[in-house]
């Protein structure tokens, strides 16, 4: 089967493509599948034009047009046309607004090839657009280009139960929606640090000595809520002694959180460092000793399937995050994680504690955490769903 997937952003820095597109097309290739991934690299001009090959998928980011404020329609246009010219026996679209939710649009009018929409997040109305400073005019279109994509599309993959309920609303049969989890990434598998060199390196180069280091690792959005782990850290210092906070990652969220740490006389207890090189990131998990994704109750949080907290459990690492949508189906609470109740800095900070004064709990925790995640999450025991969509988009389902 040709298959051609449609991402909404570059290949980097944001995790999207690599982080689900790509492992899903990575097992389908394993099965004999074909798959070509194109994007718009919008975000990230640097990559325009870029074709590669990874593991047997293919990957072509196109170049941008000119002039910009016509880029959107153009570009969504030729990333249809493109897939279109591949010949393909279905065509994949990840994320249904923006760039990608206008090809697949596109696809949808005017093509008889079978669609199938992927949706990893809420975006429109009560999500992303309630976040992000979009034009008003932009947020009612993504919020109908929400709606109205999964509608028209052959199938539907999701990557919660949130957003599953979210497209039943809409109005797809139940029969046309696959429910489809992230899964751990096999380049951590791969990459996991061998003994305490790798750790002791990252933590000299980061000059925090033998303190204890809590990490997040990701994209740092607005309306991200690493705040409650700022605001937590005072309480967490004064229980646990000497702990550092390295947070890893760019992104809009990220000056409000420097803002915050120096208001609260952090400057000395926070690390930002920036997007690191990709592969060094293990490494960076292995040096720290919790990892941390701290949640509100929202419907953006109940929707996301978060990447991160698989890859802190796919290192084996210490997990404290929040008691919110995803992270209940991936975490068994005191087994292979912490889980807190939302948006309660106290609690946040008690479990941080919890795992920094016992580092036996801890070490269990992280252990419990790895194989579960790979026993029950693994990408390549589900990528019959994926065909299962594609042949239910073909009407063969």
């Amino acid at each position: 089967m040709r298959i051609v997937m449609i991402g909404p952003f570059a290949w980097t820095p944001k995790g999207t493509v690599r982080a689900r597109a790509f492992h899903i097309a990575r097992g389908l290739v394993r099965r004999g599948h074909q798959v070509t991934i194109l994007l718009v690299p919008y975000d990230n001009p640097e990559e325009a034009g870029r074709k590669f090959e990874l593991d047997g998928v293919r990957v072509h980011e196109l170049t941008i047009t000119r002039p910009k404020g016509f880029s959107f329609f153009c570009d969504s246009f030729r990333l249809a046309h493109t897939a279109l010219r591949l010949r393909p026996d279905v065509v994949h679209i990840f994320k249904p607004i923006g760039y990608s939710g206008l090809a697949g649009m596109w696809l949808a009018v005017f093509s008889q090839r079978p669609l199938v929409v992927d949706t990893d997040d809420w975006e429109g109305t009560g999500g992303w657009n309630d976040v992000n400073p979009y034009p008003w005019v932009w947020k009612r279109f993504f919020d109908f280009q929400e709606r109205w994509l999964p509608r028209h599309a052959g199938a539907v993959t999701v990557a919660s139960q949130t957003l599953q309920t979210q497209v039943w609303g809409f109005g797809v049969p139940p029969e046309r929606v696959i429910y489809l989890p992230n899964g751990p990434d096999v380049f951590l598998r791969q990459s996991k640090p061998a003994g305490d060199q790798p750790r002791a390196k990252i933590r000299a180069r980061l000059g925090v000595g033998d303190a204890a280091l809590a990490i997040y690792v990701g994209h740092i959005p607005r309306g991200n809520d690493l705040d409650l782990a700022i605001e937590a850290l005072p309480r967490v210092v004064a229980e646990a002694g000497d702990v550092r906070l390295l947070i890893i990652g760019e992104g809009d969220g990220r000056p409000a959180l420097e803002e915050q740490v120096h208001r609260l006389g952090l400057d000395e207890r926070v690390i930002f460092t920036g997007w690191v090189d990709r592969a060094e990131v293990p490494a960076y998990l292995a040096a720290a000793d919790v990892a941390i994704y701290p949640y509100r109750d929202t419907l953006i949080n109940r929707a996301k399937c978060a990447g991160k907290v698989i890859e802190y459990m796919a290192m084996g690492k210490a997990v404290v995050t929040g008691r919110v949508g995803m992270n209940l189906e991936y975490i068994v609470h005191g087994e292979s994680g912490l889980l807190t109740k939302p948006g309660d800095v106290d609690d946040f900070a008690a479990a941080m504690v919890r795992v920094l004064v016992d580092r036996n709990l801890a070490a269990q925790l992280g252990r419990n955490a790895e194989a579960r995640i790979w026993a029950e999450f693994d990408w390549d025991a589900r990528v019959g769903e994926i065909e299962r969509a594609y042949a239910i988009a073909g009407g063969q389902g």
